[in-house]
C-alpha cells in the first residue's frame, strides 16, 4: 500500500518569490539556466538544461548522474581521444521546436585551437569565419559504432560550430540559424520571454541542477492512447494551457502544471492528487509527492530518491506530467 499523498491548497500569493506570473517576462541572464537561454532560438517550445557543472561538484566528475546528464555523457568511454568530452562542459542547453538547437557552455581552459585541429583531422569539412568557424561531417563517414574519426559521435556532433570568445561548442539541426542566436542577430528566448512565467515557479534557480521546460505539453499520454482512452484515464485532470516544467536541486525535484487562471489550477490539483493515488501506479509511476498549488501553479514535490523516476515520467508524460488533449 502505497503512502498517501499530502494536498495543500496554498492561498494566492501576491506574488512568488517576488516575481509576477502574468504575461511574459524578460529575462536577465541572472541564472546559468537564464544565461543559456540567450543562447536558444526565440521559436523553440522544449527547452532541457544540465548543469554538469554542478552535478560534478555533487557527486564527483568520476560518478555519472545516472537520471540525466548531457548529451555527451553517454559518450565519456570513447571520447578519450577527443579534443573535448564531457568533463569539459559546465553546463548543456538543448532546445526543441521547428528544429534543435544544442549549446554547450564550456571550461574556460579548453583550448579551441586544438578542438579546431582535431576536428579537421577527423574528418570535418571546416568552413565560416575564422572567430566562429562551422565542422561538417558526412554520415557515411561514421563507423560502425557511429563514430566521426573513431572519436566524436556523429548523433550530437554531425554539424557544429565553435565560439570561443562566448566559450560554447553549438550543434543542431541548423547550426547556422543557431549562430544568428548567439551573436546577437536573432531574437533568443531570453528576448522573447515565452519561458518567464514557467522559471518565476522555481525559487532557487541557482541551485538548480537540471530543468526541462514546455510551452506545448505532450498531452494525451504522448500518442500511446487513443483520445478516449486518455479522457478515461486522466479524467479529474487539465491541460497545463501556460506550460509545464521540471526542476530538479541537489535535493528536491519539483513537478509544475502552470495555468492560465487560479481557477483551474486548483480543480487540477484535486485532479492530480486523485489520479496519483489511484491511477499512476497504472503506467510505472511510483513516487511518494507532495502536491500543493500556489497561485496560478500546481506543484509536485518529491525527494532525490525519485530523480530516476521523475525524469523517465517528464520523457513519458507521466505521473505528474500527465494531462488530456483538450483543457
Amino acid at each position: 500500500m502505497r503512502n498517501p499523498r499530502r494536498l495543500a491548497l496554498l492561498a494566492v500569493a501576491a506574488a512568488l518569490a517576488g516575481t509576477s506570473l502574468s504575461g511574459c517576462a524578460l529575462l536577465d541572464g541572472s541564472s546559468r539556466l537564464e544565461e543559456a537561454l540567450e543562447y536558444l532560438p526565440a521559436d523553440a517550445t522544449t527547452v532541457s538544461f544540465v548543469d554538469r557543472a554542478a552535478i560534478a561538484d555533487r557527486v564527483g566528475d568520476g560518478s555519472p548522474e545516472t537520471a540525466y546528464g548531457t548529451e555527451l555523457s553517454r559518450w565519456s568511454a570513447v571520447m578519450d581521444d577527443a579534443a573535448f568530452d564531457d568533463s569539459d562542459i559546465e553546463w548543456e542547453a538543448v532546445a526543441n521546436g521547428e528544429g534543435i538547437g544544442r549549446v554547450w557552455k564550456m571550461s574556460d581552459d579548453l583550448d579551441f585551437d586544438a578542438v579546431a585541429a582535431d576536428l579537421a583531422d577527423a574528418g570535418f569539412e571546416r568552413s565560416g569565419s575564422s572567430e566562429r568557424p562551422v565542422f561538417e561531417a558526412d554520415l557515411a563517414d561514421a563507423d560502425a559504432t557511429g563514430l566521426i574519426g573513431g572519436r566524436y559521435p556523429a548523433a550530437p556532433l554531425l554539424t557544429l560550430a565553435l565560439v570561443p570568445d562566448e566559450e560554447l561548442i553549438v550543434s543542431g539541426s541548423d547550426v547556422l540559424a543557431l549562430l544568428d542566436v548567439v551573436t546577437d542577430d536573432a531574437d533568443s528566448l531570453a528576448d522573447a520571454g515565452s519561458f518567464g512565467d514557467l522559471l518565476d515557479t522555481a525559487d532557487d534557480q541557482d541551485a538548480l541542477e537540471y530543468a526541462a521546460l514546455t510551452v506545448e505539453p505532450s498531452c494525451g499520454g504522448s500518442g500511446r492512447l487513443s483520445p478516449e482512452q486518455a479522457a478515461q484515464q486522466y479524467e479529474g485532470l487539465l491541460r497545463p494551457d501556460a506550460g509545464m516544467a521540471l526542476f530538479a536541486t541537489g535535493g528536491q525535484l519539483f513537478g509544475v502544471r502552470l495555468f492560465a487562471d487560479e481557477k483551474d489550477a486548483t480543480a487540477d490539483a484535486e485532479g492530480l492528487t486523485s489520479y496519483l493515488d489511484e491511477e499512476a501506479d497504472a503506467t510505472g509511476f511510483d513516487a511518494d509527492l507532495d502536491v500543493a498549488r500556489d497561485g496560478r501553479a500546481v506543484l509536485a514535490t518529491a525527494g532525490p530518491e525519485a530523480r530516476q523516476v521523475m525524469a523517465q515520467a517528464w520523457l513519458r508524460a507521466d505521473g505528474p506530467f500527465a494531462c488530456p488533449l483538450g483543457k
